[in-house]
Formats: C-alpha cells, sequence, structure tokens
C-alpha cells in the first residue's frame, strides 16, 4: 500500500507544477502581448503624427506655390505691359505712308536686285498687318523673325490656361487641340505624334512656345519636355532634319492662326 500513496503524491505534484508553468507562460505570453500592442499603437501614433506634419508641410508648400504663381503672373504681366507700348512704338514705325512706300519700291525697282510686283505687294499688305496689329504681336513678330530663316519651318505651341496645347505648325497650317499636358513624356508624344502625321519636315523646324496664365507644372512639363522631343523627332529624321525651340514667354492670347 506505500508504493501506491507514495505514487499519487508524485502525480499530484508534477499536475501542481505543470499548472504553475502554464500559468507563468500565459502571463508571459500576455506581457508580450500587451507589449506588442503597445508598441503597435505607439508606432501608429507617431505615424499619424508625421503624417500630420506632412500634410501641413504639404498645405504650407502649396499655398507658398499658389502665391509665387500669383507673383509670378504679375510679373509676366508687368512685362507683358511693357512689351505692349514697346510694340506701340514700332507699330508706328509701321505705319509708313503709301506715297513713301512707293517711293522705294520705285528706287528698288531700277537696281538689278529690285522688288517684284509680288514682293512689293506682300510688303505692302506685311506693313498694313503689322500696322493694324497690336502693340504685343508686333514684338512677338520681331521676335520671330530674328529667330527664322526661309528654310524654317515655324510650329507655334501655346499652353493654354487649363493647360491644353494649340499648335500651328508652319505652312501645313494645322492645329491642334489637346488635353491638359501633364508630363514633359506627355507633352513629348503629342508633340511626335503632330510631327508625324506631316508628309515630311523642311531642314530646320522652329519651334515657339508661349504660355498664357497656366500653372507651374503645366509650363515645366513643356519646357522640359522640349528638349526631349526636339532630339527624338531629330532621330527619327535619320538627322536629317534639325529641331530648335525657344520659348517666347507669357502671352495672354493664343497666337492667330496664319
Amino acid at each position: 500500500m506505500t508504493p501506491a500513496r507514495k505514487l499519487t503524491f508524485q502525480l499530484a505534484s508534477l499536475l501542481d507544477l505543470l499548472l504553475i508553468v502554464m500559468f507563468a507562460l500565459y502571463l508571459e505570453m500576455q506581457t508580450v502581448a500587451q507589449q506588442q500592442t503597445e508598441r503597435v499603437e505607439a508606432e501608429r501614433q507617431r505615424t499619424a503624427t508625421d503624417l500630420e506634419s506632412l500634410q501641413h508641410q504639404l498645405a504650407e508648400l502649396q499655398k507658398q506655390l499658389a502665391q509665387w504663381e500669383e507673383k509670378q503672373r504679375d510679373v509676366d504681366r508687368a512685362e507683358h505691359a511693357s512689351r505692349e507700348q514697346l510694340g506701340e512704338l514700332f507699330r508706328e514705325l509701321f505705319r509708313i505712308p503709301e506715297s513713301t512706300i512707293q517711293k522705294i519700291a520705285q528706287r528698288r525697282g531700277l537696281d538689278e536686285a529690285g522688288l517684284s510686283p509680288e514682293e512689293i505687294a506682300t510688303l505692302k499688305k506685311e506693313l498694313q498687318s503689322l500696322a493694324a496689329s497690336r502693340g504685343d504681336q508686333v514684338v512677338d513678330h520681331l521676335l520671330t523673325f530674328a529667330e527664322m530663316k526661309k528654310r524654317f519651318d515655324v510650329w507655334e505651341v501655346y499652353l493654354q490656361e487649363n493647360g491644353a496645347l494649340v499648335v500651328n505648325a508652319g505652312s501645313h497650317q494645322k492645329r491642334l487641340q489637346t488635353g491638359a499636358v501633364e508630363s514633359p513624356e506627355e507633352f513629348s508624344d503629342e508633340l511626335f505624334k503632330l510631327y508625324k502625321s506631316f508628309p515630311q519636315t523642311k531642314s530646320v523646324v522652329l519651334i515657339l512656345v508661349s504660355y498664357g496664365d497656366s500653372r507651374l507644372t503645366h509650363r515645366q512639363a513643356v519646357i522640359n519636355g522640349l528638349p526631349v522631343v526636339a532630339e527624338r523627332m531629330r532621330a527619327d529624321s535619320n538627322g536629317v532634319a534639325r529641331f530648335e525651340y525657344a520659348v517666347l514667354g507669357y502671352r495672354p492670347d493664343a497666337p492667330p492662326g496664319r
């Protein structure tokens, strides 16, 4: 009988020890779970704080960008007003009396390299057009004339306030209205598609870019995309054609199609 009581006593002790160990493991698991929960909550709070800080910084940057764009528009308008005044002076210079034009034409007609009747008619029409133009259009004409030669194709690219493009592409008389241009790649794709629609360009293409009250991001998309699309078109022509570009800057209205 004695060995049986001893075995029962040992089993009871082992059971008590097992319960103690299980309870200790349970407490440890609870502690670990609580610590993990606290760490996750602390991390969540830090993330929320960081996110709030970033949102505040983003809002501040957007506010500064809007202020900068408004100041830039004021500068653009002031520059345009100055250009308008200068253009008015130039426009007055183009108000040449008919008698004076006739005298010049007659003197030139006596030379070997004199003007033909067609050239005289073209000259008169051009002078009349300049005299009737707005001041800024006269300045634009002079700037364009200084940039181009007879062998050039001239493409006028205008970025509207809504970020869309209006393109008047040289002698092809093709105008293109696109959606808002959001990236240099998108601008490059749009202008490249226009280029591919032409049967052939001249050996040099001059791309003149101007813009209205458009967003800075849209302007940068066009300006940064210019060298990309110029090189892309040059490579497509196997180096036969050159594509040059110039940014004329702010214009309140799109240049009229020719």
